[in-house]
């Protein structure tokens, strides 16, 4: 058994926050109104942390298909 490399884990981790990352602040904004403020001003970082990741993986996909076609 193979054991990934440190950034491939950083890249799958990152691309869930993109996938689970609007719900869990939409999940913050109707627990409470203190909260709201906070999810708010997550927003952003998550958004960029999730494209990094879901680009990555897709990135790395291609890459191995490519690779595999050789």
């Amino acid at each position: 058994m193979e054991i990934p490399s440190p950034k491939r884990v950083l890249d799958a981790w990152s691309a869930l926050v993109g996938i689970w990352g609007a719900s869990y602040i939409a999940l913050l904004e109707k627990l409470d109104l203190e909260l709201a403020s906070v999810a708010e001003s997550m927003q952003w970082p998550l958004l960029i942390i999730g494209a990094y990741g879901t680009g990555s993986v897709i990135l790395t996909s291609w890459q191995e298909s490519r690779r595999g076609r050789r």
